[in-house]
């Protein structure tokens, strides 16, 4: 369902993903591991299963970046310009991107005075996550980062992990439109596409499995935009009810692996398979007109903050970490979880501010640049 050119369902699921991925940061930095607990109760185990889905939540947007950008591409492949296309996406990518790299080596300039252990890989084992032995703020690794070379030449920038999955997108975003050319369905000449499909060659022998692995994902999305254009799949009951059932099925076997064990599919990719089928069916699912305004606005506030906080979560929580949790880390209980909810919030809040500041201000940045860069015929 779409308001304002928007898809609801998806800014929610956008959003949540986002969340999701702070809030298993957070919980491996505020409490004990699962496996330190003697005997786990209900409730212990609901929590922290519940807040173990961060991986599982990149694969999801992984997915929703090959339907709104790839699917870009293919609705205006008949007009499609390099210049005004990667004018689009780095402006979308650097107006976070820069901001939060400096935010992370102040961050990171704090905690290296109170807990430089924490920057040399220390804590590894307590986080899940975090500063390894390659821990790197040069100036080397801080243009690697914005030139989106992270995980291939370079490390993340400092303690920002998350910054891993920022490279696999960028490189989607190059790949994609050079293999629709070399296949021919953006007008190009002969001489183009020989061209392209020689850098084709080059970028795919210098990926690692896992950046197109996360490739196959990410074309995922491409797929349900083409079933969304192309009405290729009936909607009923009886599919809307087999997809919601398949995708929770993946999210749980992501942590016990026996699709991959028997079938020899990777967890990452039944994800990518089942949730792009579950996003085909909630396509005509209408949200009550009785919450439809509180909801559509509140899905598009989350999804607006949502590449805001998911590159300057982590930080916040390296430092939240380094002043609160470094010594002692809490077991699951009312007060704990208070503590856990409070620091959601003020890394919403945080994020929302962030946003506000930089953000929010990419259609001025990339109308400035498109009228100074592209002329007009």
């Amino acid at each position: 369902m779409k308001h304002d050119d928007r898809y609801i369902w998806m800014d929610l699921i956008r959003g949540f993903s986002a969340l999701l991925v702070c809030t298993t940061h957070l919980r491996a930095a505020m409490f004990i591991n699962y496996s330190d607990i003697a005997a786990s109760s209900i409730l212990e185990q609901i929590f922290y299963f519940m807040t173990g889905f961060g991986h599982q939540a990149v694969m999801v947007f992984f997915v929703l970046s090959g339907f709104f950008v790839g699917g870009s591409i293919l609705k205006n492949y008949n007009k499609f310009s390099f210049k005004q296309y990667f004018i689009a996406r780095l402006s979308r990518l650097w107006m976070v991107l820069i901001p939060m790299l400096i935010l992370t080596l102040i961050i990171d300039k704090i905690i290296g005075i109170y807990l430089p252990l924490l920057l040399d890989g220390e804590h590894l084992t307590n986080l899940n996550s975090g500063p390894t032995s390659d821990y790197s703020t040069s100036l080397k690794t801080f243009l690697g980062n914005v030139f989106f070379l992270q995980t291939i030449f370079t490390p993340v920038f400092g303690s920002n992990g998350p910054l891993w999955s920022l490279a696999n997108e960028f490189w989607y975003y190059v790949i994609f439109p050079l293999l629709i050319i070399v296949i021919g369905r953006i007008e190009a000449s002969i001489l183009s596409r020989i061209i392209y499909g020689l850098i084709l060659i080059v970028l795919f022998s210098i990926a690692s499995v896992s950046i197109l692995e996360g490739f196959l994902v990410w074309l995922m999305g491409v797929f349900v935009f083409f079933c969304y254009n192309k009405k290729l799949i009936k909607i009923s009951s009886l599919f809307f009810t087999v997809s919601t059932l398949l995708f929770a099925a993946a999210m749980v076997d992501s942590k016990v692996h026996i699709i991959n064990n028997v079938f020899g599919i990777s967890s990452d990719l039944f994800i990518a398979i089942t949730f792009s089928l579950f996003l085909i069916a909630i396509q005509n699912k209408s949200i009550p007109r009785k919450f439809y305004q509180e909801i559509s606005a509140f899905a598009r506030w989350l999804s607006d903050i949502s590449f805001t906080m998911y590159l300057a979560h982590f930080p916040l929580i390296m430092l939240i970490y380094s002043f609160n949790y470094s010594e002692v880390q809490e077991s699951l209980n009312m007060f704990s979880f208070a503590q856990y909810i409070l620091c959601i919030l003020v890394i919403l809040g945080i994020s929302h501010l962030l946003w506000w500041t930089f953000e929010r201000n990419t259609p001025q940045v990339r109308g400035f640049l498109t009228r100074n860069l592209i002329k007009e015929n």
